[in-house]
């Protein structure tokens, strides 16, 4: 278990190699990565826009299919997100009747989470692909807090396809850069680091608003 976990979390970095290992079946793995990272809250460790970008690269040098690589990824997201959204659903359904869930899931955050969504719920559905953390929970708060599941599918399938096509295309654009080639463990670090930006603005526009709250 520890090593095919070991496996899939330097799947990105590594993807030539599974490529000669699994052949085409390392379409499937892909597909499996990215549906389980957003199908569960507690693997959120799996590679997500690392590993799409690396498949852009790949698939510019022809070792990888680009429109196979966007089908996949594009419903596995979507599928993964569902799938989110509905455990969230149910334990929004067991949780007044569960010391447990009361436990790990209170009222205050709850209660946040709903009101943002009923403020911003369209927006957050379809940008929360771009934010680290916000990708899995959002979905999962969705069905917790009983959120029309039409209206989140709709901005799901945006934020979904948005996003493949993103990732995707910015690593087919660049996948012929020598550099690149040469240096995709690097190139994946910083990938990685620019999907933490809309958190960390997020982040600096909450202190301005409590700097401004205490100083009025």
């Amino acid at each position: 278990m520890e090593e095919i976990i070991q496996l899939l979390k330097n799947i990105d970095s590594s993807l030539h190699y599974y490529i000669d290992e699994y052949g085409a079946a390392i379409y499937i793995l892909l597909f499996l990565v990215v549906y389980f990272k957003t199908a569960f809250v507690i693997l959120t460790f799996l590679p997500g826009d690392s590993m799409v970008f690396a498949s852009g690269t790949l698939a510019a040098t022809g070792d990888l299919d680009f429109k196979s690589l966007f089908m996949l990824f594009a419903i596995a997201t979507v599928l993964g997100d569902s799938q989110n959204f509905f455990i969230g659903k149910q334990l929004g359904k067991l949780q007044s009747n569960n010391h447990f869930l009361d436990r790990i899931t209170s009222d205050k955050s709850i209660g946040k989470a709903r009101n943002f969504l009923s403020d911003y719920g369209k927006i957050a559905i379809t940008a929360s692909r771009f934010v680290p953390l916000m990708r899995t929970s959002v979905p999962f708060v969705s069905g917790y807090t009983g959120y029309e599941y039409r209206t989140f599918l709709s901005y799901n399938l945006i934020g979904g396809s948005v996003w493949t096509a993103f990732w995707l295309t910015a690593g087919f654009s660049l996948g012929n850069i020598a550099w690149v080639e040469n240096n995709l463990f690097l190139t994946l670090l910083m990938v990685s680091s620019t999907a933490f930006i809309p958190a960390i603005m997020g982040l600096v526009k909450q202190y301005k608003k409590k700097k401004e709250a205490i100083a009025s």
